[in-house]
């Protein structure tokens, strides 16, 4: 149970919530929306790992060092795979979204229409 916990603390509360906060923040700040979506699709990413190296951590301290050693330690061996899968997330996440409104401008339309609709209820 406490995997699971851990897990779903990471994937699915940590990095999503960080993605839609950057994602609004740069359209907020820049309104460039493709830099938007790729900084906030990388950032999640990367928030998951940071995530479960401080879980991590904090179930595994260092002997020397403590929990501050442990997240550095965790922190760094993700690093090394990690940064580049989220840049590559980021860059496949923009691609998507380009294929999306290349062939699905109506279908976008209308979740647009809907989620205008949710924002006024």
């Amino acid at each position: 149970m406490t995997t699971l916990g851990a897990n779903a603390f990471s994937m699915a509360l940590a990095g999503p919530v960080v993605g839609y906060y950057v994602y609004r923040w740069m359209m907020n700040a820049s309104g460039k929306q493709k830099l938007a979506i790729f900084t906030a699709a990388a950032l999640a990413d990367l928030s998951t790992y940071v995530v479960t190296s401080l879980q991590l951590a904090l179930a595994f301290p260092a002997e020397q060092g403590g929990i501050a050693a442990s997240f550095l330690k965790f922190g760094g061996i993700f690093a090394i795979t990690q940064i580049p899968l989220a840049i590559s997330e980021g860059l496949l996440t923009v691609l998507i979204w380009n294929w999306l409104q290349s062939y699905s401008t109506n279908e976008l339309a209308l979740l647009q229409r809907q989620m205008k609709g949710v924002k006024e209820s």
